[in-house]
């Protein structure tokens, strides 16, 4: 299943992305109106119902649905209580950044506030003059996990999305930390919907990209991870306890656009695409807000 938020920012609903099928065009089931008590995709929804609720109302004779067309969808999980990133988690990426390939995974926090959809404008405020932008693949914790080994790791994971790991180069160099760079608002693109994990597959066999204004800067395969999402998991539930609706991004590959001679950074106007294969293609447009 295709999950998603659709509607204005603040006010989406909880729905289930149906695909056009020759007979009717893209349509939204309608959770909560099918299920009042099924408010959102948040902590409380993966630990009371989970998806086996949503396929019980896929079977039911009326299933209502609104028109896909025209429809805002924002992030497929309401606001996480954190987001976890990893850094330099492929070679190429790492040898961009600093040639140093890490040992171990390199963990930093992006702010929830991040957040926006798709569709939604990647915003530059006055003086965000050095930004690019990560696809990455993302996953969201559908089980709680304290020291989990790596060999059930994957069960604890509810879909997979697609994020974009936004990134403000200067003030990355400036501070010589991540957070302040990469936690502006709408610098955490997700979506345009999250895959169940039953759907998705082996997460590990993916090929993922990044194009901005149609040419690629990004192209790789999830199986060129240094650390795989198993570890990853298992490595962090050894430290501190995931909880249901947890955002985990699981790094970049090489080509960022801020790596390349000349640099190639975004701009008011850009369209910026960030496409896995099996999820889909998430697009944002590029807006630089006035002084």
């Amino acid at each position: 299943m295709k999950l998603v938020r659709y509607g204005a920012p603040g006010a989406e609903r909880p729905g289930i992305w149906l695909e056009a099928d020759g007979e009717q065009p893209a349509r939204i089931v309608d959770v909560r109106g099918m299920a009042f008590d099924i408010a959102d995709y948040d902590a409380r929804f993966w630990q009371t119902f989970g998806v086996e609720r949503l396929r019980a109302l896929l079977e039911e004779t009326n299933v209502k649905t609104v028109p896909a067309d025209g429809v805002r969808l924002g992030p497929p999980v309401a606001a996480p209580r954190q987001i976890i990133c990893l850094g330099k988690n492929y070679r190429d990426h790492a040898e961009e950044f600093d040639a140093q390939v890490p040992e171990h995974p390199v963990y930093f926090a992006k702010s929830p506030g991040s957040l926006c959809g798709a569709g939604d404008a990647i915003r530059l405020r006055p003086g965000m003059d050095r930004v690019d932008a990560e696809v990455e693949l993302a996953l969201v914790i559908g089980r709680r996990m304290r020291d989990v080994p790596e060999a059930d790791a994957l069960a604890h994971v509810a879909g997979y999305t697609v994020f974009n790991d936004v990134s403000n180069r200067g003030l990355q160099k400036e501070r010589l930390q991540w957070f302040f760079a990469k936690g502006a608002d709408t610098f955490g693109p997700a979506g345009p919907w999250l895959v169940t994990a039953d759907e998705l597959g082996d997460p590990q066999t993916l090929g993922l990209r990044q194009r901005v204004n149609g040419k690629v800067l990004q192209e790789s395969r999830t199986g060129n991870m240094i650390f795989p999402i198993a570890r990853v998991l298992a490595d962090l539930s050894r430290v501190m306890t995931l909880e249901p609706g947890d955002l985990i991004s699981t790094g970049t590959p090489g080509g960022i656009g801020s790596a390349r001679t000349p640099p190639e950074l975004l701009r008011d106007g850009d369209m910026v695409e960030c496409e896995i294969d099996r999820i889909g293609t998430l697009r944002n447009p590029v807006a630089a807000e006035p002084a």
